[in-house]
Protein backbone atom coordinates (compact mmCIF):
# COMPACT_ATOMS: atom_id res chain seq x y z
CA UNK A 1 0.00 0.00 0.00
CA UNK A 2 1.52 3.47 -0.88
CA UNK A 3 2.13 5.62 1.80
CA UNK A 4 1.69 9.45 1.82
CA UNK A 5 5.80 10.34 1.55
CA UNK A 6 5.54 7.80 -1.45
CA UNK A 7 2.79 9.04 -3.53
CA UNK A 8 4.50 12.72 -2.82
CA UNK A 9 7.47 11.17 -4.41
CA UNK A 10 5.92 9.71 -7.08
CA UNK A 11 4.36 12.91 -8.44
CA UNK A 12 7.83 15.03 -6.99
CA UNK A 13 8.13 16.34 -10.72
CA UNK A 14 5.19 17.80 -11.22
CA UNK A 15 4.65 19.55 -7.80
CA UNK A 16 8.46 20.98 -8.19
CA UNK A 17 7.46 22.13 -11.81
CA UNK A 18 4.23 23.39 -10.28
CA UNK A 19 6.71 25.79 -7.40
CA UNK A 20 9.59 26.29 -9.87
CA UNK A 21 6.12 27.95 -12.40
CA UNK A 22 4.73 30.18 -9.49
CA UNK A 23 8.50 31.33 -8.22
CA UNK A 24 9.48 31.80 -12.03
CA UNK A 25 6.21 33.78 -12.51
CA UNK A 26 5.70 31.25 -15.91
CA UNK A 27 1.68 31.16 -15.45
CA UNK A 28 1.17 30.01 -18.81
CA UNK A 29 3.61 26.64 -18.12
CA UNK A 30 1.83 26.40 -15.04
CA UNK A 31 -1.57 26.53 -16.49
CA UNK A 32 -0.58 23.66 -18.76
CA UNK A 33 1.11 21.68 -15.89
CA UNK A 34 -2.42 22.03 -14.09
CA UNK A 35 -4.76 20.86 -16.93
CA UNK A 36 -2.41 17.43 -17.32
CA UNK A 37 -2.22 16.30 -13.91
CA UNK A 38 -6.20 14.81 -13.66
CA UNK A 39 -5.21 13.04 -17.03
CA UNK A 40 -1.92 11.56 -15.21
CA UNK A 41 -4.17 10.86 -12.26
CA UNK A 42 -6.65 9.15 -14.00
CA UNK A 43 -4.72 7.49 -16.37
CA UNK A 44 -2.76 5.71 -13.24
CA UNK A 45 -6.14 4.47 -12.16
CA UNK A 46 -6.63 2.50 -15.03
CA UNK A 47 -5.74 -1.37 -16.16
CA UNK A 48 -3.62 -0.01 -19.28
CA UNK A 49 -2.30 3.41 -17.85
CA UNK A 50 -4.01 5.23 -20.50
CA UNK A 51 -6.84 7.71 -20.07
CA UNK A 52 -9.80 9.27 -21.99
CA UNK A 53 -12.22 12.10 -21.54
CA UNK A 54 -14.24 9.61 -19.66
CA UNK A 55 -12.31 9.12 -16.98
CA UNK A 56 -10.50 12.64 -16.71
CA UNK A 57 -14.20 14.00 -16.24
CA UNK A 58 -14.46 10.83 -13.62
CA UNK A 59 -11.42 12.09 -11.91
CA UNK A 60 -12.28 15.64 -11.77
CA UNK A 61 -16.21 14.42 -10.64
CA UNK A 62 -14.18 12.91 -7.51
CA UNK A 63 -11.41 15.42 -6.73
CA UNK A 64 -11.94 18.80 -8.37
CA UNK A 65 -14.73 19.99 -9.82
CA UNK A 66 -17.86 21.70 -8.31
CA UNK A 67 -20.91 23.26 -9.33
CA UNK A 68 -19.41 26.54 -11.09
CA UNK A 69 -16.46 24.54 -12.64
CA UNK A 70 -18.13 21.34 -13.78
CA UNK A 71 -15.99 17.62 -14.89
CA UNK A 72 -16.96 18.86 -18.27
CA UNK A 73 -15.51 22.36 -18.08
CA UNK A 74 -11.85 20.81 -16.85
CA UNK A 75 -11.92 18.75 -19.57
CA UNK A 76 -12.59 21.51 -22.39
CA UNK A 77 -9.98 23.71 -20.85
CA UNK A 78 -8.10 20.93 -21.24
CA UNK A 79 -9.00 20.11 -25.42
CA UNK A 80 -8.82 24.10 -25.58
CA UNK A 81 -5.78 25.07 -23.94
CA UNK A 82 -3.30 22.03 -24.60
CA UNK A 83 -4.59 20.99 -27.73
CA UNK A 84 -5.57 23.94 -29.62
CA UNK A 85 -3.69 26.56 -27.66
CA UNK A 86 -6.96 28.78 -27.11
CA UNK A 87 -9.20 29.88 -24.88
CA UNK A 88 -12.65 30.13 -26.83
CA UNK A 89 -14.83 27.34 -26.47
CA UNK A 90 -18.35 26.30 -28.46
CA UNK A 91 -18.21 22.75 -26.84
CA UNK A 92 -19.02 24.07 -23.24
CA UNK A 93 -21.11 26.17 -21.12
CA UNK A 94 -18.68 28.70 -21.31
CA UNK A 95 -18.08 30.14 -24.29
CA UNK A 96 -14.70 31.42 -23.54
CA UNK A 97 -11.93 30.82 -20.04
CA UNK A 98 -9.96 33.52 -18.85
CA UNK A 99 -7.01 33.03 -16.96
CA UNK A 100 -5.24 35.44 -14.88
CA UNK A 101 -1.89 35.72 -13.32
CA UNK A 102 -1.65 35.60 -9.15
CA UNK A 103 -2.13 39.26 -7.69
CA UNK A 104 -2.84 40.87 -4.78
CA UNK A 105 -6.41 41.51 -6.04
CA UNK A 106 -7.39 37.55 -6.99
CA UNK A 107 -10.61 37.55 -9.33
CA UNK A 108 -11.20 33.81 -9.87
CA UNK A 109 -14.32 31.69 -10.40
CA UNK A 110 -15.64 34.66 -11.63
CA UNK A 111 -18.37 34.48 -14.67
CA UNK A 112 -18.88 37.44 -16.88
CA UNK A 113 -20.54 38.20 -20.00
CA UNK A 114 -18.82 39.58 -23.21
CA UNK A 115 -19.53 39.75 -26.39
CA UNK A 116 -18.57 35.27 -26.81
CA UNK A 117 -21.46 34.97 -24.22
CA UNK A 118 -20.42 33.58 -20.77
CA UNK A 119 -16.95 33.56 -19.55
CA UNK A 120 -15.46 31.81 -16.87
CA UNK A 121 -12.33 33.55 -15.08
CA UNK A 122 -10.04 31.89 -13.44
CA UNK A 123 -6.77 32.80 -10.99
CA UNK A 124 -3.69 30.25 -12.22
CA UNK A 125 -2.51 30.32 -8.65
CA UNK A 126 -5.61 29.24 -6.87
CA UNK A 127 -6.16 27.02 -9.69
CA UNK A 128 -2.97 25.53 -8.50
CA UNK A 129 -4.04 25.34 -4.98
CA UNK A 130 -7.19 23.91 -6.11
CA UNK A 131 -4.90 20.74 -7.98
CA UNK A 132 -2.91 20.25 -4.90
CA UNK A 133 -6.23 20.13 -2.75
CA UNK A 134 -7.30 17.50 -4.93
CA UNK A 135 -4.43 15.47 -5.47
CA UNK A 136 -4.49 15.35 -1.75
CA UNK A 137 -7.95 14.17 -1.42
CA UNK A 138 -6.67 11.58 -4.23
CA UNK A 139 -3.77 9.94 -2.11
CA UNK A 140 -6.03 9.95 1.17
CA UNK A 141 -8.30 7.54 -1.05
CA UNK A 142 -4.92 5.72 -2.71
CA UNK A 143 -3.83 4.85 1.62
CA UNK A 144 -7.04 4.48 2.86
CA UNK A 145 -7.81 1.91 -0.23
CA UNK A 146 -11.21 2.84 -0.61
CA UNK A 147 -10.91 2.05 -4.50
CA UNK A 148 -8.74 -0.89 -4.27
CA UNK A 149 -8.59 -1.72 -7.68
CA UNK A 150 -7.39 1.87 -8.42
CA UNK A 151 -4.78 1.35 -6.12
CA UNK A 152 -3.35 -1.58 -7.93
CA UNK A 153 -3.60 0.00 -10.83
CA UNK A 154 -1.47 3.15 -9.46
CA UNK A 155 1.09 0.63 -7.87
CA UNK A 156 1.04 -0.98 -11.69
CA UNK A 157 1.34 1.94 -13.28
CA UNK A 158 3.57 4.30 -11.00
CA UNK A 159 6.82 2.99 -12.31
CA UNK A 160 6.23 4.44 -15.67
CA UNK A 161 5.59 7.76 -14.47
CA UNK A 162 7.87 10.69 -15.42
CA UNK A 163 11.34 11.00 -13.14
CA UNK A 164 13.69 13.89 -12.45
CA UNK A 165 17.50 12.69 -12.38
CA UNK A 166 19.66 14.48 -11.22
CA UNK A 167 22.30 14.84 -13.38
CA UNK A 168 21.05 15.68 -17.05
CA UNK A 169 21.01 12.60 -19.70
CA UNK A 170 22.71 12.73 -22.58
CA UNK A 171 21.27 11.52 -25.68
CA UNK A 172 23.06 8.21 -27.07
CA UNK A 173 24.19 9.42 -30.22
CA UNK A 174 25.78 12.56 -28.83
CA UNK A 175 27.74 10.42 -25.91
CA UNK A 176 29.31 8.13 -28.82
CA UNK A 177 30.15 11.27 -31.12
CA UNK A 178 31.97 12.76 -27.79
CA UNK A 179 33.58 9.74 -26.63
CA UNK A 180 34.53 8.31 -30.49
CA UNK A 181 35.43 11.92 -31.54
CA UNK A 182 38.71 12.24 -33.59
CA UNK A 183 39.03 15.94 -32.85
CA UNK A 184 41.20 16.37 -29.79
CA UNK A 185 39.41 17.43 -26.66
CA UNK A 186 40.22 20.90 -25.29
Amino acid sequence: MPTRSVLEQTFRVYFEEIDRCIQGKCYWALLHVLLVLPDICAAMETDNGETNRSTYKNWCERYLADDLVKPEDWYRMRCVILHQGRTLDDQSEYSAFAFGQPSTCVVHRCVKEDSHGKVLQLDVGEMAKEVRRAMAKWFDTIETSEHPHFVENFVRNADALVRSHDQPAMPIAVQMFVTSSPWPRS
